[in-house]
């Protein structure tokens, strides 16, 4: 079964983001009462750390923007080729995003290391509802993501529209959910969600009244995507240099996740009363 999620249009306010105008709203939605003015914020010397100028792009560049973040989040490492990597010619044939991710995962092979991977070789697969080309995994088979395959011979070739596959495995009529954003977007926000995932530094809170983050006003900016993976979480992620962070809210209680590269960007955040599930040192 196929299940096309409508999330309207969504407003994005200088402090946060509005709601989807007449779309079904997930259990947990941001609100606008989600920041307000900060009661008192807590700042960073942002110094040397990963600039968040890649946010300009987002909404007009999307893979500029991915490749400005992945390149300042993670590190150059020295690693062998993966063999099962594509090659030039393969990437020639797959749309500009994803063959771009692709390309900076040969710069920066900690793409390779999501919690829910990244196929280094996509694959095609035929499913009741036709072709498509699997490129990334939930890491327990539970679902996948693709995009139709082969392409149609239309505008949406370029940047086509992104299917979550529901137990692709073990069901022989999967449900499938098309998601908000097409692939160039999608891919920032799949980079988004496993990037806080794998950090070195993490802090996690328990879910708490909205209230209690009025302060981050002043230190996260918005990242105008879709909440990703709206039926579950719906999270809506937002940056400081070094920092990123993912809140799921509802109109009365949110929980935020934080993910730093260093330990000193993460410290400052004692500072808030929050109640913490999880804090690195």
């Amino acid at each position: 079964m196929r299940k096309e999620i409508n999330m309207g249009t969504w407003d994005i306010s200088p402090l946060g983001h509005g709601t989807a105008a007449g779309s079904a709203a997930p259990d947990r939605k941001p609100t606008a009462s989600l920041f307000r003015p900060a009661l008192g914020p807590v700042t960073f010397d942002a110094g040397l750390l990963p600039p968040i100028d890649w946010i300009d792009h987002v909404g007009t560049d999307p893979i500029r923007a991915l490749e400005m973040l992945v390149l300042g989040w993670y590190p150059a490492e020295e690693v062998k080729p993966a063999l099962e990597a594509p090659t030039d010619e393969e990437l020639a044939n797959l749309p500009p995003s994803l063959a771009a991710f692709h390309r900076l995962a040969r710069l920066r092979p900690a793409l390779h290391r999501f919690s829910n991977p990244m196929l280094e070789q996509p694959r095609r697969v035929e499913r009741p509802w036709g072709g498509l080309l699997v490129f990334a995994a939930e890491n327990q088979g539970c679902a996948d993501w693709s995009i139709p395959w082969p392409p149609q011979g239309g505008p949406a070739d370029a940047d086509p529209p992104v299917w979550r596959t529901e137990d692709p495995h073990g069901d022989e009529d999967p449900e499938m959910i098309l998601e908000a954003e097409p692939l160039s977007r999608f891919l920032l926000q799949f980079t988004l969600h496993e990037a806080s995932g794998i950090a070195p530094f993490r802090a996690w809170t328990h879910i708490m009244p909205v209230e209690c983050l009025e302060p981050l006003s002043d230190l996260l900016r918005p990242v105008p995507l879709s909440p990703f993976l709206p039926d579950y979480r719906g999270d809506l992620f937002y940056a400081a240099p070094g920092l990123l962070a993912s809140i799921s809210a509802d109109e009365t209680e949110a929980d935020v996740v934080f993910a730093a590269r260093d330990g000193e960007v993460l410290a400052p955040l004692r500072a808030y009363d929050f109640s913490w599930h999880r804090f690195d040192e």
